[in-house]
């Protein structure tokens, strides 16, 4: 079996920079998304980016521009998917629309082809029954952003073939990306599980009263040498996927930690404040550096 072209499916930060990367390791890439507009800001997202490397001198021009011409945009899924070998869902980080999402990547891809899912919370056993082929599904969960970070999770379901976990590895490589394959699905895989348990007692000593954000980043960058602090990454990874993740999270173990992460996120929700790309969450944005905004309720 040749795994050949790779479809994207979802244009936003994380689809958009997937298939970018893929496409700088010389891989023949199809982006999918239903909104043309969504995928014109992709490219030109894309675009930025790639000059930003070539003008410090990381990238050659020509390169830059043969990475670009490797990502063709569409919003016609059933002609992108005959063609591809693999895929990789990057749509909203909500259990239903990675179901239909899953169903109709099945129903026009070539049998052989295996679906992965980059969510990092959403397990593929939630998702892989919406196919006809289980033992082809599995994550590949990138990190953000995905042109600067280098591990890709792979994790492998009960349903998941070795065959598949190999060529998700591989995918992985190709992509120019170092895998770390986890051999069972649990809640944050390896590295969220880890930040998730730190980001939680950062949310719960916010909560109490205890620090306020601008104190507890600066702890956490200081102490603990992290490059950010926990409500810095928070507003980098954007609050109103923080909070998609949490409240699933919460909904399957009570957590009280989770709670309140949910609950202080869905308060700056409301305001509009959804981190870096709104221009406001935890900080003000239009400041330079960032400037540490009051957060509702908290004293």
């Amino acid at each position: 079996m040749s795994d050949e072209r790779l479809l994207v499916l979802g244009a936003g930060t994380m689809g958009s920079q997937i298939a970018q990367q893929a496409a700088l390791c010389g891989v023949e890439v199809d982006l999918v998304d239903i909104s043309t507009d969504q995928l014109a800001r992709a490219v030109e997202q894309n675009r930025r980016l790639l000059e930003s490397r070539v003008t410090k001198g990381r990238l050659e021009a020509a390169d830059a521009e043969a990475a670009l011409a490797r990502v063709t945009t569409s919003d016609d899924l059933p002609a992108s998917a005959s063609r591809c070998d693999w895929a990789v869902e990057a749509v909203l980080e909500q259990l239903e629309p990675k179901r239909t999402a899953f169903a109709e990547l099945d129903r026009h891809l070539p049998a052989h082809a295996g679906i992965a899912t980059n969510s990092s919370n959403i397990v593929s056993s939630r998702l892989a029954d919406a196919t006809s082929r289980p033992e082809l599904c599995c994550n590949m969960h990138f990190f953000h952003p995905v042109l600067v970070m280098d591990v890709c999770e792979v994790v492998r379901g009960p349903h998941t073939s070795e065959e598949t976990a190999r060529r998700a590895v591989e995918w992985s490589r190709r992509m120019g990306r170092a895998p770390v394959l986890i051999e069972k699905e649990i809640d944050g895989f390896v590295v969220n599980r880890i930040l998730g348990a730190a980001s939680r007692e950062a949310f719960s000593l916010l909560a109490a009263g205890v620090a306020s954000p601008a104190d507890i980043d600066a702890a956490a960058r200081l102490g603990l040498n992290w490059r950010m602090g926990p409500f810095q990454l928070a507003d980098f990874s954007g609050l109103d996927t923080v909070h998609d993740v949490r409240r699933d999270r919460y909904e399957k173990s009570g957590a009280p930690g989770d709670l309140e992460t949910v609950e202080v996120l869905a308060q700056l929700i409301a305001e509009g404040r959804r981190g870096r790309k709104s221009g406001r969450g935890f900080y003000d944005y239009s400041t330079d550096p960032p400037s540490p905004l009051p957060v509702p309720g908290i004293d």
